[in-house]
């Protein structure tokens, strides 16, 4: 499936690109703990607007995923 976001900075691009990069959630985790906490929420903002694009292009899927998936890895909403 194809995600379209708009209004992004490029900084936040090459985010995506770098999160698109990691194949494994243990790749992804060992990428999160290199961020400053600054970055480590600009990445979880990404991850979760990719989600509910997602959500939003197929009805099939809940669209409150993002949010249980943020909350299953601790982050508090």
């Amino acid at each position: 499936m194809r995600v379209h976001l708009t209004g992004l900075t490029k900084e936040q691009c090459t985010m995506l690109d770098i999160m698109w990069e990691l194949d494994t959630r243990e790749k992804f985790l060992e990428f999160m703990d290199t961020l400053s906490a600054k970055k480590f929420n600009m990445v979880m903002t990404l991850q979760e607007m990719v989600i509910q694009e997602m959500a939003e292009k197929n009805s099939d899927i809940d669209p409150n995923l993002g949010n249980k998936m943020l909350t299953s890895i601790g982050v508090k909403l």
